[in-house]
């Protein structure tokens, strides 16, 4: 019998299609499993790894699930003199940009990332889950280029770089792209499976071209970093892709080379599976804003239902549409799991 991880894996490689894996993609949700407050985790310029890894494990074992990302996540830059806020008992936010002085960039090389509090923490985190859980997969969850340079200079001030100095805006995405690879490879370096580029602001609705010309760019550069290590990468952009006038976009996607396709609130999945087919394995599923947040549970057994039975016969990862955070129910996120593993029971696992 293959292992939770062997099953994601062998799906992610497009190997087997009747196992339907189950990553939810938790980033904060596990501190309300606990319960533990955001602040107990990331305190006074550190980070525990312990209770971060319980938090991870938790909401795991409520789940069963088949990957995690290994710890309670933050895209936090204070490597860079960033700043990021803890409420007692929210998400974690970036409040202040590196880079918003443009010249602070000049002070700093993209390999400081490993510097940091926050980054030396989340690590550790992922070797503890990686030793207590070794059955289960641990996907790495670094940003896009685009997002990445967004919570380096604040994307509305970098929307700006981009349409008015583009050399300027290009620097800072050079800057994004190569701590971007620092910190995938150095968080997954034995203890991970793959790696999950968490793409919000790499969005073709948002930027436009600069998705094609920027951030594809970016995804290949980096999946071929990851390749090298053994790592599939899974890319998660936000926008439509479904449609006919976004056909250029998805296919670009795919040619960078990523071993699997995470599709956001807002698409057609057929024509998403129809598109990867042969070429990336598919994942997404549930609005993680309408119906997985509000509920009743009969929407979300539909709905669940739904994605299963339109991606039969795919190499499909359920998760729902985004990341899931504390706040969410977890009863709501409970049935869907179980919806899940009532399929995976029908089908023999």
């Amino acid at each position: 019998m293959m292992t939770s991880k062997e099953l994601f894996l062998s799906t992610l490689r497009q190997e087997q299609t009747e196992y339907v894996p189950f990553f939810p993609r938790d980033l904060t949700l596990g501190m309300d499993t606990v319960p533990a407050r955001t602040d107990e985790v990331f305190h006074d310029d550190g980070y525990d790894a312990e209770l971060s890894a319980k938090c991870v494990l938790a909401l795991q074992d409520l789940l069963n699930s088949d990957c995690n990302v290994g710890c309670i996540f933050t895209y936090g830059l204070e490597a860079f003199g960033g700043l990021t806020k803890f409420p007692e008992n929210g998400i974690p936010y970036v409040s202040g940009y590196c880079f918003e002085d443009y010249d602070n960039i000049d002070r700093y090389e993209p390999s400081q990332i490993l510097d940091g509090y926050l980054y030396k923490g989340m690590r550790r985190s992922c070797e503890i889950v990686h030793d207590k859980r070794p059955e289960s997969a641990i996907a790495i969850n670094v940003p896009g280029p685009m997002t990445m340079a967004g919570f380096a200079r604040g994307l509305e001030t970098l929307m700006m770089d981009l349409a008015l100095n583009p050399e300027l805006a290009d620097r800072i995405l050079r800057f994004s792209i190569d701590t971007i690879r620092y910190e995938m490879l150095g968080m997954a370096e034995d203890v991970a499976d793959c790696i999950f580029f968490a793409s919000a602001s790499d969005n073709s609705d948002m930027i436009g071209d600069d998705f094609m010309e920027r951030s594809i760019p970016g995804i290949e550069e980096l999946t071929k970093y990851a390749h090298k290590e053994g790592l599939p990468t899974i890319f998660h952009p936000h926008g439509v892709f479904s449609t006919d006038d976004r056909s250029d976009a998805l296919e670009s996607s795919i040619a960078t080379g990523i071993d699997g396709f995470q599709f956001s609130e807002g698409n057609d999945a057929s024509a998403i599976a129809d598109k990867c087919r042969g070429r990336c394995s598919v994942l997404g599923g549930v609005d993680a804003y309408s119906t997985l947040l509000l509920g009743p549970d009969k929407r979300i057994v539909r709905d669940t239902n739904r994605f299963i039975d339109i991606m039969k016969d795919e190499p499909y990862i359920m998760m729902c549409s985004c990341s899931v955070n504390r706040g969410l129910s977890l009863n709501n996120l409970k049935v869907m799991a179980d919806t899940i593993a009532d399929h995976n029971k029908n089908v023999g696992f």
